[in-house]
């Protein structure tokens, strides 16, 4: 088991941002664990069993749900020329 019960990670243009939650409460970051540059690539996902990524050398597991989120955002930053331009680009 984890010392870490679980993780929140944010995505933003300028940083991956990893923030680690209590034992209390899952819901709500307490401290920040680390930090990747924007353009980091969190994939592959490895999917033969409960699906996860390694970064830094640390695996992260992650529901189902997130693989395609991950899988995208690592596509937008590896192929660029695949995606439409954003119409909106201010926002």
């Amino acid at each position: 088991m984890s010392a870490k019960p679980s993780v929140f990670v944010v995505v933003s243009r300028k940083a991956i941002t990893v923030f680690s939650t209590s034992f209390r409460s899952r819901k709500v970051p307490r401290s920040i664990l680390t930090q990747f540059p924007g353009m980091t690539v969190l994939g592959p996902v490895d999917t033969a069993s409960t699906p996860h990524f390694t970064a830094a050398g640390i695996t992260y597991e992650i529901d189902e749900e997130y693989v395609a989120v991950v899988n995208a955002g690592d596509a937008e930053i590896t192929s660029p020329q695949d995606f439409p331009r954003d119409p909106l680009p201010n926002l």
